[in-house]
């Protein structure tokens, strides 16, 4: 079973295993805030498996810090659609494209680079946008942050199956 880590402030940070949350629950690091109807037993104790806990006096502002550019988190920030088709690709099939390509001096930065279908990234090839007649279906920017709901659904539980006392917590962003 996973569980959801929020900062003090109760924003997401991620999911940890439930040992990992058990124990920094035992070692007074972070408080249960929602747990499941299992329990954990051993001889001397039974408790229930968190589902959701926070850490204390978490300084860390995460929502501040920078998001690490990787294929990803493009492909979060895209919402796992190809930028030209606008066709829904899944994690392990899509291709990273260059707006500006590599020869002509594009970077591999967050303002440079979309999801792509491997069709469409194929016609593209080496060409600029004008050159294929290919429009954006958005402009690619650095996000400030990552729509975590859809990170957590793909990577956790499949599409709309995350925990329903998760749901809370992941929709306020």
């Amino acid at each position: 079973m996973k569980v959801l880590a929020l900062s003090s402030s109760y924003e997401p940070l991620g999911v940890i295993t439930w040992e990992k949350a058990v124990t920094l629950v035992f070692l007074n690091k972070a408080n249960i805030v929602e747990e499941y109807d299992a329990y954990i037993k051993s001889p001397s104790i039974k408790l229930k498996i968190p589902a959701v806990i926070a850490f204390k006096n978490n300084k860390k502002t995460w929502h501040k810090q920078s998001i690490r550019f990787s294929r990803k988190n493009v492909w979060v920030r895209d919402e796992g659609l190809c930028q030209y088709c606008v066709k829904k690709v899944s994690l392990s099939t899509f291709t990273i494209d260059h707006i500006v390509p590599k020869k002509d001096g594009g970077k591999t930065v967050w303002e440079n680079v979309v999801v792509s279908c491997y069709s469409c990234n194929q016609r593209k090839g080496e060409k600029s946008l004008k050159e294929i007649n290919f429009k954006l279906f958005k402009v690619p920017k650095k996000p400030n942050k990552l729509p975590y709901i859809q990170e957590i659904n793909s990577e956790y539980y499949g599409l709309n199956n995350i925990p329903e006392c998760w749901k809370f917590y992941l929709e306020r962003i």
